[in-house]
Formats: C-alpha cells, sequence, structure tokens
C-alpha cells in the first residue's frame, strides 16, 4: 500500500471565537413590515432562529436600509447562522418530522378525550381557530389587554378628500375641515407647476413601527368607553411635505367617536417624518380590539 505524500508540517491558528453582538438599536423588514428598534443581539438570536436571513433589510436607527449580509458587523454571524441551519437541516429532519407526528397524535387524542366527556363541540372549535399545533411568531404585535396590529402597515399615494376629514393643525391652533383637494398628478403623469414625489417608504414605515404605541393608550381608553365591542379600527393618515401628519382619517364603526379622534390627532401632531417634495403619502394602519 503507497503511503500518502506528506506535505510542509503547517500550525493551524485557533478558531476564531464568535464576535460579540454589534452595538446600537435596529430596524429590520419582514413580509413587508418593519419592526425595531432592537439591539443587536436580538437580530443574532433572529438569526439563529432563521427568523431573519442575510437579505432580510436592516437600518441602524434612522439610516439606510441595506441587507443584512452586508453589514459588517453581522457577517460573521449570518455566515455561522446559514452553516448551522445547514447542519440542522440535515441532522434534525427526521426527529422533527417525528415531533410534529406525536404532537398531532396528542392532539387527536384530546380531541377523542374531550368529545367522550361530552365537549366536542367546544374543543373543536378552539382547535380550529387557535391550531395549537402550529408555532405562533414571536413577531406578532401585541400591547395587551386585547389591543394588537390588525394588519401590515401600508404606505401609499393621496386619498380622495371626504366631507367629515380633519386636518391636524400646527400645534396652538384649531383643527379644521380641509380645504377642497385640487387633483394629483399620477404617477407616471408630468403635470404643470407639480413636483415630482421623492417620499422614502422605508423611512415612513420605520417612524410607524417606532411610534405606533403611542396611539394605544387612545385605542384603549375607547375601548374602555365602549365594552363589550370588539373589531378593527382602520386609520389612514396623510403626511404633509414638511414632514408631519396632516390629514386623520378613521373607518369602520368607530368612525363616529369625537373623544377616539381627538386623542388620536393629538398624539400623531407629535409625530417626524423627513420633509419631502411633492404628493402626499397615506399610510394605513389598523388596530383589532378584542379577540377575532
Amino acid at each position: 500500500m503507497k503511503e500518502a505524500r506528506r506535505g510542509p508540517h503547517r500550525m493551524r491558528p485557533p478558531p476564531t471565537p464568535l464576535e460579540a453582538a454589534p452595538p446600537g438599536e435596529w430596524l429590520f423588514e419582514k413580509d413587508g413590515r418593519v419592526y425595531g428598534p432592537v439591539p443587536g443581539s436580538v437580530l443574532v438570536e433572529l438569526l439563529g432562529r432563521g427568523e431573519v436571513d442575510g437579505a432580510t433589510p436592516v437600518a441602524l436607527g434612522e439610516g439606510a436600509f441595506r441587507p443584512l449580509a452586508e453589514v459588517p458587523e453581522f457577517a460573521v454571524h449570518v455566515r455561522m447562522a446559514a452553516a448551522r441551519r445547514r447542519v440542522e437541516q440535515e441532522v434534525t429532519s427526521a426527529r422533527q418530522l417525528a415531533r410534529r407526528r406525536r404532537r398531532r397524535r396528542a392532539v387527536a387524542l384530546v380531541a377523542l378525550s374531550a368529545a367522550a366527556a361530552g365537549g366536542a363541540g367546544w374543543v373543536a372549535f378552539r382547535m380550529a381557530r387557535e391550531r395549537p399545533w402550529e408555532a405562533k411568531s414571536a413577531l406578532l404585535e401585541d400591547f395587551g389587554g386585547g389591543i394588537a396590529i390588525a394588519a401590515p402597515v401600508r404606505v401609499g399615494g393621496a386619498r380622495r378628500s371626504e366631507p367629515d376629514e380633519v386636518e391636524i393643525p400646527p400645534a396652538g391652533a384649531e383643527a379644521r375641515p380641509p380645504a377642497r383637494s385640487q387633483p394629483a398628478a399620477g404617477a407616471g403623469r408630468a403635470a404643470e407647476g407639480l413636483v415630482q414625489s421623492s417620499w422614502d417608504g422605508s423611512q415612513i414605515q420605520a417612524v410607524v413601527a417606532k411610534e405606533q404605541r403611542t396611539l394605544v393608550p387612545c385605542i384603549r381608553a375607547d375601548a374602555e368607553r365602549s365594552r363589550g365591542w370588539s373589531g378593527d379600527i382602520p386609520l389612514e393618515f396623510a403626511i404633509g411635505n414638511d414632514g408631519r401628519v396632516a390629514q386623520l382619517w378613521i373607518d369602520g364603526p368607530r368612525k363616529e367617536s369625537p373623544d377616539l379622534r381627538s386623542c388620536l390627532l393629538a398624539a400623531l401632531s407629535r409625530w417626524a417624518f423627513r420633509p419631502f417634495p411633492g404628493e402626499r403619502p397615506v399610510v394605513s394602519l389598523s388596530f383589532r380590539v378584542g379577540a377575532r
């Protein structure tokens, strides 16, 4: 048997220890929504769990968004997380399949036991609604007390004026119905005297993600005033060229609540976005009150 040829003996350097989590407060996008701010250690944990990856857009504070893999502070964490996921997928796929089968059998046994005890209808309803065998996302927005975000934040073009709109006035001025708005230029049309819109949708979503909790006391107070009511409260607001919220719309059954409107107007008047020229964007945000 031939002996393998040996090359020159080379000392291997010791393995590099895992770098510490990057400092600072970070925003990140997932499924069209902006989350945060969170510490860098939280992003590292989400990487380890596979809830974000190297393609996830992130931003430090109110900076520009870029893929997580392009941020030097996270480069080692991204590579290690990808390698760990590959190994785990190869090693644990059979175990995960077995756990899922055991979980389904356990749920079926619980349902059969409840049916034998006379509670089959109630158990079937709860299982169909809550799906206990499915993992709940750790990123679900929930403010407690039955109040949560009902739909992802959307940023779009101008909304048509309605008779009951209320403009948000500068500090110290009175709220007043808006003046009749002029038709806005379309996205691909040029109109004399109009400036092309240049607002930053990612920056707007980042501010909403940071400030939306300031609206929760208004929603909670309205829920206390209307005990027994549950449902969604869709909100839309327009951002003026000065970066301040200029108009508010409330849709649905709570539209006629003057206390809710005045509270939301006061909270939104303190939000600040980057100034921009051109057509005003409209932000859609929906809260859910009670179980649905």
